[in-house]
């Protein structure tokens, strides 16, 4: 690791990012709390994952490995685990509790100062350094003597056990499982996936703010195009590709090509939008859940391209094989 990684990561957790993240509670979640507000009434403690919209939560991706790694945390500690999910809609109209029972009413979380903590937990670029420094974080906050601590988090320490802990928290809606079946029925069983995030690079996404020009635009599509063929003919023992990806006018085009296929729904992102119809938040689930069930997953990056943890978290749902392609 040279130096400028070293301040970057390393000497940041040690000297200032728990300073940052306490600062941040204190700015932006603890004028929700006070010693007026009515303490709870549970007599075991609980620890709550918050996603209500008193900060910015990131995408699907960010809250799910959030919520697994607390779970994580409170299996270790035999602690009770609750989300409270609101923002931009009810996780439950989607998720619904499977092995576990994860969900509180809103009137049993308590905003009493001294019968609850809030706690933010952020990741940064630089993984291993980023599990420690998160690991010590959660133990130091979520330990603290308080019935109800309120975690605001999207941080992965739990990421090698994704898929086993997920499915013990969750399983689809009826809704949403209705329209993952009959997506996977017409896909058939043998498919791979490729997944790529454009942000708003297409400037039809509220999400980055890079712009490309149209000849830049042109260009990029081209070669996405290009190397969706050249997987297509690696591949000749698949029917279908299944596409995802961020972008309305990226999806339109690729469209057109006749081995591609592309689930409905229009794309959305959870932290921009929050007057998106439940429909928009539906389709992100749907576009996991059945990358889930690809028999392969390539994520595709280039130029200023983001490079999601949406894709990679989906093939840890069912241990799919992914994997990032640069080119």
């Amino acid at each position: 690791m040279g130096l400028k990684d070293f301040i970057k990561s390393d000497l940041n957790n040690l000297l200032y990012r728990e300073y940052r993240l306490n600062r941040k509670v204190k700015k932006h979640l603890s004028p929700y709390y006070s010693e007026q507000a009515p303490a709870g009434k549970n007599e075991k403690k609980i620890i709550i994952f918050m996603a209500d919209g008193r900060k910015r939560h990131g995408g699907l991706a960010d809250r799910l490995r959030g919520i697994v790694s607390t779970y994580k945390y409170c299996l270790e500690h035999n602690l009770e685990f609750r989300i409270h999910f609101t923002s931009p809609f009810e996780l439950r109209d989607l998720l619904v509790p499977n092995a576990y029972d994860w969900e509180i009413r809103d009137d049993e979380i308590s905003y009493n100062s001294s019968f609850s903590l809030p706690v933010y937990i952020d990741s940064s670029h630089y993984p291993e350094a980023d599990m420690i420094f998160q690991r010590k974080m959660a133990e130091k906050m979520l330990s603290k003597d308080y019935k109800q601590i309120h975690v605001y988090t999207n941080m992965y320490f739990a990421d090698d056990e994704f898929g086993y802990l997920f499915s013990q928290l969750f399983k689809p809606a009826p809704v949403l499982q209705m329209w993952i079946d009959e997506n996977l029925s017409k896909l058939g069983n043998h498919y791979i996936s490729l997944s790529f995030r454009f942000q708003n690079l297409f400037g039809d996404f509220a999400d980055g703010s890079t712009v490309y020009s149209q000849e830049e635009q042109k260009a990029l599509l081209d070669k996405c195009i290009a190397k969706i063929q050249s997987l297509h003919d690696a591949h000749p023992q698949v029917n279908k590709i299944l596409v995802t990806a961020d972008s309305e006018h990226f999806l339109k085009e690729i469209a057109k090509m006749d081995f591609v296929y592309l689930l409905p729904g229009r794309v959305g992102h959870m932290d921009h939008g929050s007057e998106q119809g439940i429909a928009v938040h539906m389709k992100t689930f749907l576009d996991f859940f059945v990358l889930s069930h690809s028999k392969k997953i390539y994520l595709l990056v280039t130029g200023k391209m983001y490079k999601s943890g949406f894709a990679k978290r989906a093939a840890k749902l069912q241990g799919v094989p992914f994997v990032e392609v640069n080119f």
